[in-house]
């Protein structure tokens, strides 16, 4: 009796592995975007095997051994790129413009107290979701997830429960007193404490990051400066911050708007600036010199023109004003470059501008082309560059061997348009196809 049930549980065993199906393809390639060298390639095919891709190489060179049981995915008529990666992303925060509501002054307080973490978590994974068949497959989630909410999007995601990028997470981010809610009474400071940790000395820099690991931290996210409020971490508590994190091996990125904070930050040691939308060109040389990747989230002249009717309908200058602005932050992007910065794609897409989900994630993108920047440099920013500030070299922004099968395709003619990957015809994730 015994031997037989032993026999019966192998029996199933075996008929459950039967059943589960690998996935092994070879898809061929238009045009394929080599990320590392920013070069567009002809002739070539991807041998995806399970999550990963076995080899990346032209279809001449592919042997009928290595073609036989693949499903053959014909993307010949497009251009595949790796899956596109946002740096700064806040899937579970949304915040809407109205009239006398400044792009510079944005107020969470009324999100905060009228959604609650039950919508903000399903909000989050319809997200998720629309990013996922963008084509952004991985992002760098950065706080305002309320307690922790990040976590519970990715967790989900991971276990199948909902479809998503692949996620890193701050958690609560590191902030002087007050964090970016302007305008709080010390009575309801509760409301601050629920988005960010307040760091109260470089001691407390310290635990405060063992906490946000003890949660599951991928990324330690910084406030500088904390804008709209006026209060800065101190040079010394970054160190203390840095010095913690770095000794888990994990990145801290700083959210910083104008020089001095940069540079603090900087100088504290930090691995990424979000935004810095005024920085000096001594204070970006500093940044190539020490490898501080700069995430400039600017969006394009779409995003700009739909903040000015939002925030100001009745306001015939509103547009060239905020456009003005648009055309100084090209001028700053094209400094950091010149200086030697590395540069990652990141849209900080948390304003609802009543678009499609995703969309202004895409348009930061094309933003960077506005600037001045070549089509290829720029899907570097968002891919191969993008996978360092991620600290996931190798694995995700790249098509080669051993790293996840994160695939998409778009129009052909992307190389001389940017506007194509808004056209999106195929998305793989870990070998599985989600968009065809």
């Amino acid at each position: 009796m015994k031997n037989y049930l032993i026999a019966l549980v192998l029996l199933v065993a075996l008929k459950a592995a039967g059943q589960e199906k690998a996935s092994s393809y070879l898809i061929k390639a238009g045009k394929l975007f080599d990320s590392e060298t920013g070069e567009f390639k002809t002739g070539m095919v991807i041998l995806v095997k399970d999550q990963k891709i076995e080899a990346v190489r032209q279809e001449r060179d592919v042997s009928e051994a290595e073609r036989a049981g693949r499903e053959v995915v014909d993307l010949s008529a497009y251009a595949v790129l790796p899956g596109l990666i946002d740096c700064h992303t806040h899937l579970l925060y949304r915040e809407e413009l109205h009239p006398g509501n400044s792009v510079e002054s944005m107020d969470m307080i009324k999100e905060l107290t009228t959604e609650g973490d039950a919508y903000r978590a399903i909000y989050g994974a319809a997200r998720a979701r629309a990013y996922l068949d963008a084509g952004i497959t991985a992002v760098q989630d950065l706080g305002n997830s309320g307690q922790y909410g990040d976590m519970a999007l990715r967790r989900a995601i991971k276990e199948g429960l909902v479809p998503g990028p692949r996620m890193r997470c701050a958690g609560r981010g590191l902030s002087s007193a007050g964090g970016q809610l302007p305008g709080v009474i010390y009575k309801h400071q509760d409301l601050v404490d629920d988005e960010y940790r307040v760091v109260k000395g470089p001691d407390d820099g310290v635990q405060a990051v063992r906490e946000n690991i003890t949660q599951g931290a991928d990324v330690i996210k910084i406030y500088s400066n904390n804008t709209p409020n006026n209060t800065m971490l101190s040079v010394e508590e970054i160190r203390a911050i840095v010095g913690e994190a770095h000794r888990y091996g994990i990145r801290v990125t700083a959210h910083a708007t104008d020089n001095r904070a940069v540079y603090n930050a900087v100088i504290g040691g930090v691995d990424g600036i979000e935004h810095g939308y005024s920085v000096d060109d001594t204070t970006f040389q500093l940044m190539a010199k020490k490898g501080t990747i700069f995430v400039p989230t600017d969006g394009d002249s779409l995003i700009f023109t739909k903040y000015a009717e939002l925030a100001n309908p009745n306001d015939k200058n509103a547009g060239a004003r905020v456009m003005g602005f648009r055309r100084y932050l090209g001028l700053r992007l094209r400094a950091a470059l010149r200086a030697g910065v590395t540069v990652a794609a990141g849209s900080d897409d948390y304003v609802d501008v009543k678009l499609p989900f995703a969309y202004l994630s895409k348009h930061t993108i094309i933003g960077y082309v506005e600037s001045g920047v070549p089509v290829a440099k720029a899907l570097q920013f968002a891919t191969y560059n993008a996978s360092k500030q991620l600290n996931w070299v190798g694995e995700v922004g790249v098509l080669k061997r051993g790293a996840f099968a994160d695939i998409l395709a778009v129009d052909g003619d992307v190389d001389m348009d940017i506007h194509a990957i808004m056209k999106v015809h195929f998305v793989m994730k870990g070998g599985q196809v989600v968009v065809h």
